[in-house]
């Protein structure tokens, strides 16, 4: 036959270990097969456990990936080392199996032959090992597990995306969000007097009045931008071989976030804006997006760009991290991107003349946002 030839072997022991549970989960018509416990736990020697049908006992899998370019295999050490694990699985196993992405080897084969009639004239579970080759025979007789694996396997060769930031590129960004803070000085009144104290402080001030009367009255009519956001959009590329069909990208925002708007709410409330000209939309409860594309195939080596997303930080350094998965008719891939946040903050000292001692002193202002003219600049 062809079909067991071609088959590649998993490229790591977590999906060769999803393999055998799949492929001895058919074989054994056991649907509540599953993998024990999670990696770094103890687990007895027992990668994958399951009672197959009828049966009143339990089966377990020990899952062995190995090298197939310096030609590894199983040691008779390590399969004995391996059994004595198994023992301590509770309830007791009937039948134990090593698998192996290995090749299959006779001297391994009539070593474990050899343990097993042992092991059964002494009333324990029986072992059993499965090279490579003997794993894909199984596979191409059993036509859930052998359609899975080859959908499986031809994803991973031929349907592949990247996800990137659309101004650098790249899965990492930075930003520098500005912020503003006023202090206030609390003066007693008797220094307003003070000619060495007022011919410096209020020329200071009084300048600094004229200019920010003069930046109010010629503003006052124009729209603002509030500095205080940063804005970005993402960039999906097939860089696979295959289309990508009817897909859809789910993000989640994780981090110190104020706020989450879409390019659109900074708007007009007056000028509305129809959905169906965005392909991203975002909920700021719950910090969390979609990108549903208008076009929804991508041929490989296209792309498309989200809607502007525009997030108001802490003001304060910290990192976002944007997590995205996309889902398609049969594609699934997932990842993040990072923004890290080093924001700007503008610090305004102003002086009040008062009466009252028992309130003079520095008050520190809160932070709060930069707000401008608008200028050529997006948030």
């Amino acid at each position: 036959m062809e079909a067991p030839k071609t088959l590649r072997r998993p490229s790591n022991w977590q999906d060769f270990e999803t393999l055998c549970k799949k492929l001895w989960g058919e074989i054994w018509n056991c649907p509540e097969i599953q993998k024990n416990g999670r990696q770094g736990q103890e687990q007895s020697g027992v990668d994958v456990f399951g009672m197959p049908f009828i049966e009143k006992e339990y089966y377990g899998i020990q899952c062995k990936g190995k090298s197939e370019y310096n030609h590894s295999q199983f040691s008779e050490a390590e399969i004995l080392e391996e059994i004595t694990k198994a023992e301590n699985f509770e309830p007791k196993l009937k039948k134990f199996y090593l698998t192996t992405t290995a090749q299959n080897d006779a001297k391994i084969q009539a070593f474990v032959r050899k343990i097993n009639i042992e092991r059964i004239a002494k009333k324990k579970f029986e072992v059993h090992v499965f090279g490579w080759e003997s794993i894909v025979d199984l596979i191409d007789e059993n036509k859930q597990t052998h359609d899975w694996y080859l959908k499986n396997q031809n994803y991973k060769t031929n349907k592949a995306v990247k996800l990137t930031f659309n101004k650098n590129s790249s899965d990492k960004i930075s930003f520098k969000p500005k912020f503003k803070q006023t202090n206030i000085t609390y003066v007693h009144k008797s220094q307003e007097q003070d000619p060495l104290y007022t011919n410096t402080l209020s020329a200071f001030l009084g300048k600094q009045k004229r200019i920010q009367n003069i930046f109010q009255v010629s503003n006052s009519l124009e729209p603002k931008i509030n500095k205080s956001f940063f804005g970005f959009e993402i960039v999906i590329e097939n860089i696979g071989a295959e289309a990508i069909e009817e897909y859809k990208i789910f993000l989640e925002f994780d981090g110190e976030i104020q706020e989450l708007k879409h390019k659109y709410d900074f708007v007009s409330g007056l000028l509305h804006i129809p959905s169906n000209n965005r392909n991203t939309f975002l909920w700021e409860d719950t910090k969390t997006g979609k990108i549903i594309p208008r076009k929804n195939i991508l041929v490989g080596d296209d792309y498309i760009i989200s809607d502007r997303i525009c997030i108001k930080p802490l003001p304060k350094k910290s990192d976002i991290i944007v997590k995205w998965k996309l889902v398609s008719k049969d594609f699934k891939d997932n990842g993040e991107l990072k923004i890290e946040i080093e924001p700007v903050i503008s610090i305004k000292e102003n002086t009040v003349f008062i009466e009252d001692h028992d309130k003079l002193g520095k008050v520190i202002g809160k932070i709060e946002d930069f707000v401008v003219s608008k200028d050529d600049d997006e948030p």
